[in-house]
């Protein structure tokens, strides 16, 4: 028995080829990168609004993706940057102060009966002890003198984001893992035109 092979050049195999090594293949990574950073981004922020109770339009507002570009490496980004939260902003803070020591009905008692300004902070309402609500902020005193103040804050977003303790990292992780290699390969596979 005797083998013989021809070799037949074919322009398909040729252009295959050719889109192999080309830009044609970074540019679909970094599509299918920017489009799972995109869908991180969705996700995180319904994701911290659920834990943080602050609005999902306020966080989406402050957060945004850095797109990759076509290169050798790529990273895209989601960076969301704003202030801490004031627990007088969405916690719907309250505070009774009894102005009359004889309220109870005996002489002498505390000039509060609440052990502090009381608001929703983490979709959780409580009491923050030593603390009382000034020109519509929850506040607390750091020293024994009268000032300074200190504003209480609830979440800080850059936080929530990215702090390995919080929820958000782990889940987008989890994510990452299962929904990362499907686009990047999908839009390889739309840019080879299998």
């Amino acid at each position: 028995m005797k083998v013989t092979a021809t070799f037949h050049q074919d322009s398909e195999l040729i252009r295959f080829l050719h889109k192999l090594e080309g830009p044609e293949m970074q540019r679909a990574a970094a599509l299918g990168l920017n489009e799972h950073a995109g869908e991180q981004m969705r996700q995180s922020v319904v994701r911290i609004a659920k834990t943080t109770g602050v609005p999902a339009g306020r966080i989406r507002s402050k957060t945004k993706v850095v797109k990759a570009a076509p290169g050798a490496s790529m990273m895209a980004e989601v960076v969301t940057s704003d202030v801490a939260i004031p627990l007088a902003e969405y916690g719907n803070p309250v505070w009774v102060r009894d102005l009359n020591p004889n309220a109870d009905g005996k002489w002498g008692g505390s000039v509060s009966s609440m052990r502090g300004a009381e608001a929703t902070g983490w979709n959780v309402r409580r009491q923050f002890p030593h603390s009382f609500i000034a020109n519509g902020q929850v506040v607390v005193r750091t020293t024994k003198n009268r000032f300074p103040l200190k504003t209480l804050s609830m979440a800080v977003l850059a936080n929530e984001l990215a702090k390995p303790s919080r929820p958000n990292v782990p889940a987008a992780e989890r994510f990452a893992a299962l929904d990362l290699e499907k686009r990047v390969v999908r839009q390889v596979i739309r840019t080879l035109g299998l």
